[in-house]
């Protein structure tokens, strides 16, 4: 691998000794548990996030792997937990998937980063603002920019790559998709490195992490999976899976990259909502294809009587879906990307036997470019949500 070329805004690249982190030094080969500060709570307790760092042996990038910036979106925590000290949580037992004597580079883990929202459940922090929508922060600003300020500054500033891990909110729920802005050539090679079926192209609303440290010179990649307030086994499973991808890639661990058995580049997509109000049935699951003009829900009145059907407007694949059955007119039921019927074809044959095959980085992967003309982009969504 090029690897000059793969990473080029690397920081410590000349020489390779300790690795200082918000003024304690951490030496190659080990590892530091810390705590950024971002000043003290109503009872004059220190606020802090938890940090730590795995310093390579040998030298190579700095990525940072940030959790929990929406409180109650919990499987990122559980993705950082297993990524570091396996399925039993044990330190320094052979489930470990790094050991920092063997990696080249350095990680800096942030496994909640909205301390506060995740003890409320809460989504936002305590002051009732979205967290992912004040970055880069401000040093003066209230506690909520402070913090931001803090994680942008001493953790993302610091690193050549992000990976920043999310849910969807508590009434839906996400296939597991990558999201970066895929005009940015580093952005992508990474999103398409870690290995889910879906990557949704999303420079991010303004103010979020990706698209404030995408646009500070530091390739940032979103991963969305599953829903809030609970840890998900298969979505922990991906998670890590997908960041051990990523650091095989840049070199930074000696093991085979693991890609999907086909992948969707999605550029546009189309939101399917309740036509009325009413008790919600879904007929599909996440991870469905479907064709158009197929039912895929049907809404019902208190007492169950079907008052109307809700229709897949295209050919496509289901990487979002409600999972509320009380809805509103307008609401979201179904994230639905438009697929070619040849596409959904080639997909059902290889997912047709119930298992989940993976090719070895030796293999292409059979990719499509998704441009629903009728479609909306992902930074709209977010924008107007």
């Amino acid at each position: 691998m090029d690897l000059e070329a793969d990473t080029g805004c690397l920081k410590s690249m000349s020489e390779w000794g300790e690795f200082v982190f918000n003024g304690q030094k951490v030496a190659p080969g080990s590892r530091l548990e810390t705590a950024l500060s971002v000043g003290k709570d109503p009872m004059g307790q220190s606020a802090n996030i938890p940090v730590q760092i795995l310093h390579g042996a040998e030298k190579g990038p700095t990525i940072a792997v940030t959790a929990a910036i929406h409180g109650d979106e919990l499987n990122g925590t559980g993705i950082i937990h297993h990524l570091v000290y396996g399925d039993d949580h044990i330190p320094g037992t052979r489930d470990d998937h790094i050991d920092p004597t063997q990696l080249s580079g350095t990680l800096i883990l942030v496994p909640v980063v909205n301390v506060e929202g995740m003890m409320m459940g809460a989504r936002t922090t305590p002051d009732g603002r979205d967290l992912n929508r004040l970055f880069p922060g401000s040093e003066s600003g209230n506690q909520s920019r402070r913090l931001a300020h803090a994680l942008f500054t001493k953790v993302v500033k610091q690193s050549d790559y992000l990976i920043d891990l999310h849910t969807a909110p508590i009434t839906r729920m996400n296939v597991p998709q990558i999201r970066a802005d895929l005009d940015n050539a580093k952005c992508k090679k990474i999103a398409r490195a870690f290995g889910t079926k879906v990557i949704m192209n999303s420079k991010g609303p303004k103010g979020s992490i990706r698209r404030e440290a995408t646009k500070a010179g530091i390739p940032t990649i979103l991963l969305e999976s599953g829903t809030s307030h609970r840890f998900e086994p298969d979505a922990l499973e991906n998670g890590v899976l997908g960041i051990l991808n990523v650091l095989s890639h840049l070199d930074m661990l000696k093991r085979d990259i693991v890609k999907p058995n086909w992948r969707i580049i999605v550029r546009k997509f189309r939101w399917v909502r309740a036509p009325v109000g009413g008790i919600l049935h879904t007929l599909v699951v996440g991870g469905s294809t479907v064709k158009e003009g197929e039912t895929i829900a049907y809404v019902t009145d208190p007492f169950g009587a079907r008052v109307d059907d809700v229709l897949s407007p295209v050919n496509g694949y289901v990487v979002g879906l409600a999972t509320t059955p009380l809805v509103r007119p307008g609401d979201p039921i179904a994230n639905i990307v438009f697929v070619r019927e040849k596409k959904i074809q080639e997909i059902l044959e290889k997912e047709g036997n119930g298992k989940e095959s993976q090719i070895t980085h030796d293999e292409e992967v059979a990719e499509q470019d998704i441009d629903d003309e009728d479609g909306s982009t992902l930074d709209e969504t977010e924008i107007s949500t």
